[in-house]
């Protein structure tokens, strides 16, 4: 049994209309429709037309799945400790996770009459590096005009030590009450 062989290609509003004066002709040589004959034309449209859709659907099929792969790779926590993850492609390290983690280590409207220091651990470690000393902010609860900083002491891959940072010299001079703290809030940026 012979077969007609499909071309990928579209052509718009070309499907050749089968007169009711034509002649039935088969294929064969000398066949009009380059051999295939009046009456296999339409069906060769046809059958070109739908080659190209469902090579079109094929692509199509494969683009979406790697938006999905792509979408998929957006996750995070939004909690008080959280993170989100970042996929990119860096130009000099190539395709690459981006990891934002922030949190909030919480005091109970504590005095700080020294510099203390906290430890952090990061809601997930990061794979590789942190890309910037984390950031650190102190919330009051009550100031006694030294102004407490937070900042960082150290920080690795998988947490960080924080240090409210009690100007003492300026408050013992200036007979000031201790600092009051509700804590302090982090950010960290890494890969």
């Amino acid at each position: 049994m012979a077969t007609l062989i499909d071309s990928p290609e579209f052509t718009a509003n070309e499907i050749y209309e089968i007169q009711q004066t034509d002649p039935v002709e088969g294929a064969g040589a000398g066949a009009s429709f380059s051999g295939i004959g009046l009456s296999n034309e339409p069906h060769q449209q046809l059958a070109n037309r739908t080659a190209f859709l469902y090579g079109r659907q094929n692509t199509n099929i494969a683009n979406i799945a790697a938006l999905q792969s792509f979408v998929a790779g957006f996750t995070g926590s939004l909690m008080t400790a959280g993170y989100l993850k970042i996929p990119l492609t860096d130009v000099s390290r190539g395709p690459v996770i981006a990891i934002i983690q922030w949190g909030y280590y919480a005091l109970a409207q504590q005095s700080i009459p020294n510099d203390t220091q906290y430890t952090v651990a990061w809601p997930i470690p990061f794979p590789n590096a942190i890309l910037l000393p984390p950031l650190a902010t102190n919330v009051y609860y009550q100031t006694g005009g030294a102004n407490t900083a937070a900042s960082v002491v150290s920080y690795g891959v998988s947490g960080a030590t924080f240090v409210l940072d009690v100007p003492g010299a300026l408050s013992k001079a200036a007979n000031l009450p201790p600092e009051q703290s509700n804590g302090f809030s982090w950010l960290a940026i890494g890969f």
